[in-house]
């Protein structure tokens, strides 16, 4: 059995979510899978895991101190009743409770590192991060800037994997149709609504560029704490007739925006003194599946997820963007091209079919 343990997980929406269910998902096929994960709104919660049948998964309410040790208590009942081949936590949160246990049983653990829980706020928050990682069997990190994050809490951890987050085949979506402009071009930014995805910068270029391109369309799909923000700006540029917030979306209206879309545009920002960097971004990735070049920034993981001239453009200064941006509204054939590159990469290379291999292998490697 694998047991995954997660704070993080649907009917949530965000990247790490939907990380944890793809690796419980794929790691079915081959393995009994149990997920331990939060409850975060009962109703929708309920409802997505009456639809999965692929692993079983036990949901902790309350408040975080009492809904840690509810899930730590299962933890031990279930590794006591049954043969564990790994342990699969989300971040070292999930991990810093059980990591006693856990070694006592000699059970493998697997540790996945993002980029921003590690991001160090003290001495105290340090210390904390550095023994509970050292404890683990493995560290699989989202991208090689997440190991190099890493390094600096400690260049004594022993085994580090990178993988890069996985994509699935979207050739069973149907496409569900949402009310969208007839702009063009179209401009897409699909992520949470928080000041580093760069959305601030993007309406500062959509208002140049409306000179240049009078029906240049922007689509932000998401939501957030920058909504209000955002919707602001729209405001004082005049943008609306150019932009569109469109909320959360699911995978079927997804697919309808991207066949819309002509670039994905993310050039994120370094909020580290804020605690957050981007250490990857999947969203390019699944821009890169309908063959959608992307934009940008050289921060964190990013340029890992965007390959420069090849599947998109990195800029090194944000005062690049408005040039990025026109270079692929004005070159289609290029544009064209590094879209293709980008779909093949995706499909190729970052199909969660090889991804999970390398999970797999590393089970059996720690077993």
């Amino acid at each position: 059995m694998i047991i995954i343990s997660t704070q993080c997980f649907p009917s949530r929406v965000g990247g790490i979510e939907t990380l944890m269910y793809d690796i419980a998902s794929y790691l079915s096929i081959k393995h009994d899978v149990k997920v331990l994960a939060d409850q975060h709104d009962a109703s929708k919660d309920l409802k997505f895991d009456k639809n999965n049948d692929k692993f079983s998964i036990l949901r902790f309410k309350g408040l975080k101190f009492l809904r840690k040790r509810k899930k730590y208590n299962e933890l031990k009942k279930i590794c006591s009743s049954n043969k564990i081949h790994a342990v699969i936590t989300d971040s070292w949160k999930s991990l810093e409770l059980p990591i006693n246990f856990l070694k006592q049983k000699k059970i493998p653990i697997i540790n996945l590192v993002h980029g921003n829980e590690i991001i160090i706020k003290n001495a105290y928050h340090h210390n904390r991060i550095k023994k509970v990682l050292a404890a683990a069997t493995v560290l699989v990190v989202n991208s090689s800037y997440t190991k190099i994050l890493l390094s600096k809490i400690s260049e004594n951890f022993q085994n580090i994997q990178v993988i890069y987050p996985g994509v699935k085949s979207t050739k069973n979506i149907m496409e569900q149709t949402i009310n969208l402009n007839n702009g063009h071009p179209t401009l897409l930014t699909l992520a949470r609504l928080e000041k580093r995805k760069g959305h601030s910068l993007i309406l500062k270029s959509i208002f140049n560029l409306k000179k240049i391109y009078p029906n240049i369309q922007y689509i932000i799909a998401g939501e957030g704490d920058e909504l209000e923000n955002i919707k602001n700006e729209v405001k004082n540029y005049k943008l609306e007739s150019n932009v569109l917030l469109v909320g959360t979306v699911n995978e079927n209206q997804k697919k309808y925006i991207f066949s819309k879309t002509d670039i994905m545009i993310m050039p994120t920002l370094d909020q580290t003194h804020a605690n957050s960097i981007e250490g990857f971004g999947i969203a390019y990735i699944e821009a890169a599946q309908y063959g959608i070049p992307s934009i940008a920034s050289n921060v964190g993981g990013t340029p890992e997820a965007v390959l420069h001239n090849k599947t998109g453009l990195i800029i090194d200064n944000f005062d690049e963007l408005d040039d990025a941006i026109k270079k692929l509204i004005d070159n289609k054939q290029n544009r064209i091209e590094l879209g293709q590159n980008a779909k093949k990469r995706a499909e190729n290379e970052l199909n969660w079919e090889n991804q999970i291999e390398k999970y797999n292998n590393l089970i059996n490697q720690i077993q």
